[in-house]
């Protein structure tokens, strides 16, 4: 969050390997370059310009391969959640997110203004000879939304950008909604979400890309970051009455490196739970600049697991337990907690 720099150049390095395999577009996460959610961040204009140059700077070393990645773009108080699409050397256009969240953790009406949904959701872009619409989170969500008007312009792919919260089962509640937005609007979607852990939050990405039959194609492993690499093929581009068409390459590249197109498998409920926990603890104690816990070992389960979870986040060497010095302690308890630590690796 707000390492605006780093954050431009993981994704530069990135893109280097997607564009060096012959792809022909690859998108990153909502509000990549910022951090997401960046609240008063933005408020900050000194901020909001720094990753405006990070993106111009990111934009400037593009070269074949289509990206769109997410910012915060606008000035003078006027902020918008953006994408940005680019394409050799430079921004070719800018969509900015339609509809914006203001429950439970989100509060988007907060910093950002909504984009024009008479602009945006008429806007597509000729990418590799498709058309290709873009949105950003929320907006996929609503079925009559950018994404369905976007497939009434034309568009055969809906490349979806998202900062989307993990909580238990709303990696099937994702892929539902794609799957039923896939098929009502007759187009493939490339679905790429955000992975970290940021304060109370985390993200476990489990990005997808989904036929227009509504079928996953290649799904992204959760709770690890990973660039997911397939082909699909897409309709010949009929661009509707209404439609405004970016073009930005008419055909697609010559030559695509073999990549391995596999797609990950979905973990269980309690394995999904755990990696969330793991990646919530890892990203809090690297973000806050701390490089070694101590724990209280009862020689209970509540300590074991705690135990467990931090050694898997951190590694064993950074992992310090603590026998709890009490008279209450029972020699069964101190042993366990002896036990524990032999069997975790830990002081």
């Amino acid at each position: 969050m707000g390492d605006v720099q780093g954050n431009a150049s993981k994704a530069l390095d990135a893109y280097r390997s997607a564009d060096e395999s012959g792809c022909d577009l690859v998108a990153f996460p909502e509000l990549t370059l910022t951090g997401y959610p960046p609240e008063d961040l933005v408020l900050k204009a000194g901020f909001v310009a720094d990753n405006q140059t990070w993106l111009e700077d990111f934009a400037a070393r593009t070269g074949e391969c289509v990206a769109v990645i997410g910012f915060v773009d606008g000035e003078d108080g006027v902020l918008y959640n953006a994408a940005a699409i680019c394409h050799r050397g430079r921004v070719v256009h800018r969509y900015y997110k339609n509809l914006l969240p203001n429950y439970s953790v989100f509060d988007e009406e907060r910093y950002f203004t909504p984009g024009d949904d008479a602009r945006d959701a008429a806007t597509i872009y000729r990418i590799g000879g498709a058309l290709v619409g873009v949105t950003i989170c929320e907006d996929i969500w609503s079925p009559v939304g950018p994404v369905a008007a976007q497939a009434r312009a034309g568009a055969s792919l809906a490349v979806s950008i998202n900062a989307s919260p993990f909580h238990r089962g709303r990696l099937d509640e994702r892929t539902t909604m794609i799957a039923e937005r896939a098929k009502a609007t007759g187009c493939s979607v490339a679905y790429v979400n955000q992975m970290s852990g940021q304060d109370e939050l985390v993200f476990d990405g489990g990005s997808m890309v989904v036929g227009r039959d509504g079928l996953v194609v290649a799904r992204s492993p959760q709770f690890e970051e990973h660039l997911l690499f397939t082909s699909i093929e897409l309709p010949e581009a009929q661009p509707g009455a209404h439609a405004t068409v970016v073009d930005i390459t008419n055909a697609p590249r010559a030559t695509h490196s073999q990549r391995d197109k596999v797609s990950a498998p979905v973990l269980s409920d309690r394995a999904q739970i755990y990696g969330a926990l793991v990646v919530g603890t890892r990203d809090y104690v690297r973000k806050n600049g701390f490089t070694d816990v101590v724990i209280g070992l009862s020689g209970g389960i509540d300590s074991a697991l705690v135990a467990a979870v931090a050694v898997d986040a951190l590694g064993a060497q950074h992992v310090h337990g603590v026998s709890m010095p009490s008279r209450y302690s029972s020699d069964g308890s101190r042993s366990d907690a002896a036990a524990l630590a032999a069997n975790l690796g830990i002081e």
